[in-house]
């Protein structure tokens, strides 16, 4: 494995830096993908810096096409890239989109070495886990990649699989298998959009309900003495039924002297 030390290279934010912790806070290794074809993390800390505004790039570990691994920030850096775990997750991204693409075979052997040397180098750190699988992250499509695959793969377990497919069998079943994963990405992606929609749809029920009352309500308490008046003039016939616009103009009215009595003209 090739590894390349950009630590105090890369583009960082003028002023914000990222907190540090100790290895024994590390309890994970979070697995990305880019979502981007191609890339670098010099590309990847610019966007993260001037588009992001956080202080440097998020991955401490960058995997590329050609299996060159980029170690980016120390493990004890918190960077930004599983929200609220990321003080316990220690990111590596795989530069492709894997809803697309798929690892190369060095990019995809380089990052499962990375990962059994970080497990050796830091013990608390034994959970393995794509981006999709960290809370508030299921609609996120981030690998992609069969994540239950990647770790028997890391613990070096083998699985039995059917030889009597040929070539052009296997390649068909893979490519099902990857749709699968795509249409489950999916599912998530609108099963989120839906519960959005939902809470919106809610909220907007509930202020129409209130715009509703105000357009027939019980007289305020601040309006009665001026409903009173008005239904002794004889200009209502119901000290209720009316909007909260129309008890204040009522109440505009009396106080202006405007409401005149019966008999007073």
């Amino acid at each position: 494995m090739k590894m390349v030390d950009l630590r105090g290279k890369l583009p960082i934010h003028k002023t914000k830096r990222y907190s540090t912790r100790k290895l024994t806070d590390i309890r994970s290794i979070a697995i990305h993908h880019s979502l981007t074809f191609t890339g670098s993390p010099e590309a990847f800390a610019t966007y993260h810096v001037n588009t992001n505004g956080w202080p440097g790039i998020a991955y401490p570990f960058v995997v590329q096409r050609d299996g060159t691994v980029y170690k980016c920030w120390d493990p004890e850096k918190v960077t930004y890239h599983v929200g609220n775990s990321n003080k316990h997750a220690l990111g590596i991204c795989m530069v492709g989109d894997f809803r697309t693409q798929q690892p190369t075979p060095e990019q995809y052997q380089a990052t499962l070495e990375l990962v059994r040397q970080l497990r050796k180098v830091i013990p608390s750190a034994q959970q393995i886990k794509g981006h999709i699988e960290y809370p508030g992250y299921s609609w996120k499509a981030c690998p992609v990649i069969d994540m239950d695959k990647f770790r028997d793969d890391v613990d070096g377990k083998t699985i039995e699989r059917d030889d009597s497919m040929n070539a052009s069998e296997k390649a068909a079943f893979e490519a099902l298998v990857r749709k699968v994963a795509s249409l489950e990405n999916s599912k998530n992606v609108l099963k989120k959009g839906l519960q959005e929609q939902g809470s919106t749809i809610k909220k907007q029920s509930a202020r129409i309900a209130e715009l509703e009352k105000l357009h027939f309500m019980e007289a305020p308490s601040w309006a009665e003495s001026a409903v009173n008046e008005a239904m002794a003039a004889g200009l209502i016939s119901s000290p209720s039924g009316g909007s909260y616009d129309f008890y204040r103009l009522l109440t505009v009215l009396q106080r202006g002297g405007m409401i005149i009595k019966r008999g007073d003209v």
